[in-house]
């Protein structure tokens, strides 16, 4: 498959569109024949779609690429990590918030999702982006807020963002005014107030770093699972996904309001119900893990107080 050039030096491969998660891509940044690989995607789809994107451009794979970038170590973003660093032996680099989840994928379902035991069992069925089927390997750099990372006369900044999970980073290229995103602003396709966080997300650091990354003057925002977005269009991706992380929290205070106290699955089922902000319609876990997230950031404000007997209250 030939990859799609967004822009002179910028290309995107991307995967088969599934249901909310559309179509999972990853990024190229050619330049002086040094390829750099951005979330190199699930094991099957479109990680094994990579080398064939290199070669379609006609460069060698293992000559050419420098470095396979992660934003974060979810499935949809690592899981052709192992097999693409044995084919091109390039150095795979994530932040040190997830290079325990890098090596050790059963982590995802173990300690990054609000599981009971059905839901343990229907992700062991689950046959979409975010189905734990890969190896996990070493790290061979650990990024850290500021870290450039060079392709060609290029180079990316990394940005330490932690919102959507502990480790996520995006990545700035200032000549071009591009930022590659992952999941912190356009989580799914279409609708960027659509969103969740895993358990060691932030609301706070989501808030804050939206605010941050909307300063920086970017003209190309590339995320995993949404269309490239340019120019003005940009700035309303920011907007509406720092609304949708005040409007979310905003509903859980309406639900908690009117039961006057309650479980962490109550408030998930009543907030589907209720339809009054947008939710992933995939992974019923989802939902109550960034339920969970939501009520450590507004017990931080002394909005709610809980959980006692596991029932959140008003404060």
């Amino acid at each position: 498959m030939r990859p799609r050039e967004i822009i002179p030096g910028f290309y995107e491969v991307p995967g088969t569109y599934v249901d909310d998660f559309g179509y999972v891509r990853s990024h190229l940044v050619v330049e002086s024949d040094d390829v750099l690989v951005i979330d190199p995607g699930t094991a099957g789809d479109p990680g094994d779609t990579i080398v064939d994107s290199i070669k379609e451009l006609g460069l060698e794979p293992r000559k050419n690429v420098v470095g396979i970038l992660c934003t974060h170590a979810h499935p949809d973003h690592v899981g052709g990590a192992w097999r693409l660093k044995r084919k091109v032996g390039a150095p795979v680099m994530v932040h040190d918030g997830d290079t325990d989840l890098l090596r050790d994928p059963g982590l995802f379902v173990r300690d990054r999702l609000l599981l009971g035991l059905a839901g343990r069992l229907a992700m062991k069925l689950e046959r979409g982006p975010l189905k734990v089927n890969y190896k996990g390997l070493e790290p061979d750099r650990i990024l850290k807020m500021g870290d450039r990372i060079p392709v060609g006369d290029l180079s990316l900044r990394v940005i330490h963002t932690g919102g959507h999970c502990a480790g996520h980073c995006v990545f700035f290229e200032r000549t071009n005014k591009v930022l590659f995103s992952g999941d912190e602003v356009n989580n799914y396709a279409n609708d960027p107030r659509k969103f969740y966080v895993d358990l060691t997300g932030s609301f706070i650091a989501k808030t804050k770093a939206l605010e941050t990354l909307s300063k920086l003057g970017v003209e190309h925002l590339f995320s995993s699972h949404d269309i490239p977005h340019i120019l003005g269009d940009v700035a309303l991706q920011f907007q509406e996904a720092r609304d949708s992380v005040r409007q979310f929290q905003d509903s859980i205070i309406t639900q908690i309001r009117a039961r006057e106290e309650a479980d962490i699955d109550q408030l998930a089922y009543d907030m589907i119900q209720s339809r009054g902000v947008p939710l992933p319609d995939t992974l019923d876990a989802l939902v109550p893990t960034t339920v969970r997230v939501a009520l450590r950031s507004l017990e931080h404000a002394g909005l709610v107080s809980g959980p006692m007997d596991g029932v959140w209250k008003l404060a």
